[in-house]
């Protein structure tokens, strides 16, 4: 009979043996790879714009569906940028000039308070007493029959010294209602300009892209 000292060393390699090492526990699969992008179908994307517009704006955007993909292209951009030039055109019209237009009678103005406050607050562009008292102003544009108190609590968050955080979200709100009023003419220029958008700037852009991916 062996030694005890003898069996213990045995029972302890055939311990280590079975158990498997700590790096094998505690180690994690790696992550899947991501699953690639699909690109956005720009045709696709003007059939859900079309869908969406009145009646009287498809007589602009229906000819589109059947024209090439690079007037389909342009028309999209230049949609975008018309958006986003109206916006920021009117907030800094508004920020830097005099007055502000009463748009608590609009149905949209309370949620559009809401939406640019929440937006600001993660840029880090306002606080949060800002948002709050934002919205206390949007709300009043539910409620038709409190016009003037809507008017004049709009009015005093707009006195000088009040927080400036208050009137830029304000200022979003009205010229998102405002872009949005002004869609039948960003889209009639849109469509007016594609032509030249998709000669002389997607154009040159589509064939540089190709001739320096070409040569790699």
């Amino acid at each position: 009979m062996p030694p005890p000292r003898t069996l213990l060393h045995r029972n302890l390699r055939l311990i280590s043996q079975r158990t498997p090492s700590s790096r094998r526990l505690f180690s994690t699969p790696p992550p899947p790879p991501p699953a690639p992008q699909t690109p956005k179908d720009s045709r696709s994307r003007l059939h859900r714009l079309n869908d969406r517009l009145p009646p009287f704006l498809r007589s602009y955007t229906t000819p589109l569906l059947g024209a090439p993909a690079t007037h389909i292209t342009s028309f999209l951009i230049l949609h975008e940028i018309t958006a986003v030039v109206s916006l920021f055109g009117l907030v800094a019209a508004f920020h830097y000039g005099t007055g502000l237009p009463d748009m608590t009678s609009n149905s949209l103005f309370q949620e559009q308070t809401q939406r640019f406050g929440r937006w600001l607050r993660k840029k880090g562009w306002v606080e949060e007493v800002d948002v709050d008292k934002a919205v206390g102003v949007g709300e009043h544009g539910g409620d038709a029959n409190r016009g003037s108190e809507s008017e004049s609590t709009q009015s005093a968050v707009l006195v000088e010294g009040e927080r400036e955080g208050v009137r830029l979200i304000l200022e979003f709100a009205t010229a998102y209602i405002i872009t949005k009023a002004l869609m039948p003419v960003r889209i009639a220029v849109s469509v007016w300009a594609t032509p030249w958008f998709s000669r002389v700037v997607l154009g040159p852009l589509g064939r540089g892209a190709r001739g320096v991916f070409g040569r790699k």
